[in-house]
C-alpha cells in the first residue's frame, strides 16, 4: 500500500513526509484491518513531525481516522469486516489500574507504547519492501491500509458515515474529555479557551452544546477568532492586541471565569489561563508542550485562592463517544463545520503547511 513515511524530523515547509510503498501484514489477536476514507490532519501529528514528540523512525503519522473493516483478527467481537468506523488514538486495554477505575483515557499500557510506535505487543505491522519496520504515531492514518486494536475502533451509525466522521476521535473526543470529563463545566458557568485551533473550536463548540452563558475564545489570529464565533463564543480576543487577563477580568465584573482551557501548549498561554480564572476556579490544560517544557505560575495565589489546574488528555471513548455521536445526530455538535479542506494523500505536507498557518480548522486528508 502507499503510505505517507516520516524518515527524518524537519519543518513542515521541507515537505519531510514522503510518499512510498510500504507492506502491511494481516491484523493479529484483537486487531482490526481498516481501509482508510478519511484522515484528520491534527497538531499533534505536526509536533511528531517536527520532533517535539519523538517516535522512532521511519513513521506513518494520522490518527484521526474514519475507514471501513476489510478484516478482523482473532477474537474481536465489537466490529465486522464491512463496518464503517472512526479509529480512535486512545487504545485502553481494560486491563490496567487506571482502565479498572475509570480513567481508560490513561491507560498505563497505552502510555507506554505510545512513545515506540508500536502495538500492544510491542511490534509493528507495517514494514518496507526490504523488511525493516515502520512504526506509526497512534493508528497511521496517512495511509490506504491501517492496523489498530480493536478498542481503538467504534462502529458508525449510518447517517454518520461519511469522511468528516474522521474527527469524532481526536478533535471532538478530546473536546468533550476537556469539557464534561476534566472541567466538568455547568450550565451558566463561564469559560475561556486560550487557543482556537481544531480542538479549541471544538471546547467552544462543547461549552455551548453545554450551555456555558460566557465563552471567551483567545487567540492570535483573527480569522481564528471569526471562525470561533461561529462554533459559539460570545466574546473574542485577539492577545496581540491585549492584555488578556485583564481584558478576561472586565469581561467577568472582575472576577474572571469559571473555567479556563488552555489548548495551545505554551508557556505564556499556560500563566495567562491560571491569571483568568475566578477564586476556586478551574484550569484545564489539554495543549501538549514540546517534551521538557515547563511553564510558571503564581504559585501563591494558586493555593490561596483554592485553584483546582487539571490535565486533560483526550477523552473515555467508550463512555464518551456513544453520547457525542447522539449530540451530532441532534444537531448539536456540526462536525461537517469544522473541516474546511479536502487533501488528496500526496499533498499531506500541504495540508500540514495549511495548519500550521491557521488557514483551516481541521482538514482531511483523503487516500
Amino acid at each position: 500500500m502507499r503510505a505517507a513515511i516520516l524518515r527524518e524530523y524537519g519543518k513542515i515547509d521541507n515537505h519531510p513526509l514522503k510518499i512510498q510503498e510500504v507492506n502491511i501484514s494481516k491484523p493479529k489477536m484483537g486487531e482490526v484491518l481498516i481501509k482508510i476514507l478519511s484522515c484528520g490532519v491534527c497538531h499533534s501529528d505536526l509536533h511528531v513531525i517536527e520532533g517535539r514528540t519523538p517516535i522512532p523512525l521511519p513513521c506513518v503519522c494520522g490518527h484521526e481516522i474514519y475507514g471501513v473493516v476489510e478484516e478482523v483478527g482473532p477474537y474481536v467481537t465489537t466490529v465486522n469486516p464491512g463496518d464503517y468506523v472512526a479509529g480512535i488514538p486512545i487504545w485502553p486495554c481494560g486491563k490496567c489500574y487506571n482502565c479498572a477505575n475509570g480513567q481508560e483515557n490513561l491507560c498505563e499500557t497505552m502510555t507506554m507504547i505510545r512513545p515506540k510506535g508500536v502495538l500492544y505487543d510491542g511490534t509493528t505491522r507495517l514494514s518496507l519492501p526490504d523488511g525493516s519496520p515502520v512504526y506509526i504515531f497512534l493508528g497511521g492514518g496517512f495511509a490506504e491500509y491501517a492496523i489498530i486494536p480493536e478498542t481503538g475502533v467504534k462502529m458508525l451509525p449510518k447517517e454518520l458515515r461519511k469522511e468528516t466522521s474522521a474527527i469524532l476521535g481526536c478533535a471532538i473526543l478530546t473536546g468533550y474529555g476537556a469539557v464534561v470529563e476534566s472541567g466538568k463545566v455547568r450550565v451558566g458557568e463561564s469559560v475561556a479557551v486560550f487557543g482556537v485551533g481544531g480542538v479549541g473550536a471544538s471546547i467552544v463548540h462543547l461549552n455551548k452544546a453545554v450551555n456555558a452563558s460566557q465563552i471567551i475564545a483567545i487567540d492570535v489570529a483573527d480569522r481564528k477568532l471569526k471562525w470561533a464565533k461561529e462554533f459559539g463564543a460570545t466574546d473574542v480576543l485577539n492577545s496581540k492586541e491585549t492584555d488578556v487577563v485583564k481584558a478576561i477580568r472586565e469581561l467577568t465584573n472582575g472576577k474572571g471565569v469559571d473555567v479556563a482551557f488552555e489548548v495551545v501548549g505554551s508557556a505564556d498561554t499556560t500563566y495567562q489561563a491560571a491569571e483568568s480564572v475566578r477564586v476556586g476556579g478551574r484550569v484545564v490544560l489539554v495543549g501538549l508542550m514540546p517534551v521538557g517544557s515547563t511553564a510558571s505560575i503564581h504559585s501563591a495565589r494558586i493555593v490561596r485562592s483554592g485553584i483546582q489546574i487539571i490535565g486533560s488528555y483526550g477523552g473515555r471513548p467508550r463512555t464518551a463517544l456513544p453520547t457525542i455521536l447522539e449530540l451530532v445526530r441532534k444537531g448539536l455538535i456540526d462536525i461537517d463545520k469544522f473541516v474546511m479542506k479536502r487533501w488528496k494523500l500526496e499533498e499531506v505536507n500541504d495540508a500540514f503547511l495549511a495548519l500550521s498557518r491557521g488557514e483551516v480548522i481541521r482538514s482531511i486528508v483523503i487516500p
